[in-house]
């Protein structure tokens, strides 16, 4: 008999297959292309938030195991049981933050120690990158790389501060020009399948780039994912509902629209899960464990595509000892990262105090749908589970960016400018078929390898 548990927030997802008993990490793996069928629940819940949900994948009889669920294999028979969620057992006992600290502090050290090879830091130039630049203790392991987000991506706020940080601790950083990374929309799916949508291409051309600067020097990669949302700088709403779980998602508009796509109704998906939680969601600190559960599936690319190029990483936020701890902090020092901030104050690295010339412009996107011609969706191909109207205005609006079009993106992307078009009601279409379009564009290899595995057969 074969037993797995599914972790704590849902960190290295197991994926399985209701009828083959197959099980791995690696959603390929478990899919049977030449008997495939697609979920329409399923997939309209992908589409929606940009990434599996529920449990459940585009994918008829592929599902993945949630946090504290057990997957066991008993005669080739699969058999999923719900544990209690000892996380909630944790919240409420107020810590300190020099605890706290002394925690994360130990931890990366800890891991460092483990291994002689330098440390890779994507920094951000934000609080958690930061945080884990300034505990290292051996600086001079220290790797950093940043990525610009702006047209002038070495005047973005990112990379300002990110060269701040590493001129005060005397690090080693480079930043890396981003802005060819939809060629990697295969790349893409050959690691996450239909799980997730292609979002997260560019961290491929990132740390594709960072070993090509690097000359193959092996290195780990240390990095603070999800750190913001424990230490006080994500609020999720009240959800009442199961209509109004999508706020547990998080999706930032990085998604395609299900109403549109294919008009099917998930909400039977989201109801079971709803009916678990509805007495724990009274809680902020639950709603932001629950937040972080339903998007470790697209989450977790920011170690998985790093780990797969050459760089294995670790994260001492996925860590659930520090996690609540962290969250168990006084509500008033939660707010707006004090504690965070007066720890910055104190090593001379909160630059948010100081004055410093930088832009919050992100034009990535936009940048690369201006120097990459993307491949239109198939509409024959896809048409059979996706509305053909909604894939011809996806086609239609990233394959021609006229000079109207591009006037608008301008002014789209002036921070002061942007605020008042969104007042006045604009909305970014073309930001948002290419959101859509990199949704579904997992969605159409997965048909085209059904299409060539049946020709096989």
């Amino acid at each position: 008999m074969d037993a797995i548990k599914g972790d704590w927030v849902g960190y290295q997802t197991v994926f399985y297959h209701e009828k083959t008993g197959k099980y791995s990490q690696d959603i390929n793996e478990v899919i049977d292309y030449n008997n495939l069928e697609i979920d329409p629940a399923g997939l309209s819940a992908y589409l929606d938030y940009g990434y599996s949900v529920f449990g459940h994948t585009p994918v008829k009889y592929v599902r993945y195991l949630l946090p504290h669920e057990t997957l066991e294999i008993i005669d080739g028979k699969v058999r999923t049981t719900m544990g209690k969620d000892r996380t909630l057992d944790l919240l409420g006992k107020t810590s300190h933050e020099d605890d706290v600290l002394g925690k994360i502090e130990n931890a990366v050290n800890t891991w460092a120690a483990g291994f002689q090879e330098d440390i890779l830091i994507p920094t951000s130039g934000g609080f958690d990158s930061r945080l884990m630049n300034v505990l290292i203790n051996d600086k001079s392991r220290i790797h950093a790389y940043t990525y610009g987000t702006s047209l002038n991506q070495g005047e973005s706020r990112e990379s300002v501060y990110a060269n701040l940080l590493s001129q005060r601790l005397g690090t080693q950083w480079s930043r890396i020009p981003l802005g060819t990374f939809n060629v990697y929309m295969d790349d893409w799916y050959t690691q996450f399948g239909p799980a997730v949508a292609a979002s997260g291409t560019y961290h491929m051309e990132f740390y594709h780039k960072i070993k090509e600067k690097e000359g193959g020097n092996p290195m780990q990669l240390l990095s603070g994912i999800i750190g913001d949302a424990w230490a006080g700088a994500v609020k999720v709403p009240m959800v009442h509902n199961p209509k109004e779980y999508r706020t547990l998602g998080y999706t930032h508009g990085m998604s395609a629209d299900s109403k549109r796509a294919t008009g099917v109704d998930y909400t039977s998906l989201i109801e079971p899960i709803f009916d678990r939680q509805k007495e724990h969601l009274a809680s902020p600190e639950y709603r932001i464990i629950t937040a972080m559960r339903t998007k470790m599936m697209m989450l977790q690319y920011l170690i998985s595509v790093p780990a797969r190029i050459a760089y294995p990483g670790y994260s001492p936020f996925i860590d659930e000892d520090i996690a609540i701890a962290m969250l168990n902090l006084p509500v008033e020092r939660k707010e707006n990262r004090a504690w965070q901030q007066d720890f910055f104050r104190k090593h001379n690295l909160l630059f948010e105090e100081e004055k410093h010339k930088y832009t919050y412009q992100n034009s990535l996107n936009y940048y690369a749908l201006l120097h990459e011609r993307l491949e239109s969706l198939s509409v024959d191909l896809l048409r059979e589970h996706i509305q053909p109207d909604y894939l011809h205005w996806i086609n239609q609006k990233i394959m021609h960016i006229g000079t109207k079009e591009r006037i608008f993106q301008t002014l789209m992307h002036t921070p002061k400018v942007k605020g008042v078009l969104k007042l006045l009601g604009a909305k970014n279409e073309l930001l948002e078929a290419y959101f859509a379009y990199i949704t579904i564009k997992p969605i159409e290899t997965l048909l085209k390898k059904r299409h060539v595995g049946i020709h096989q057969a």
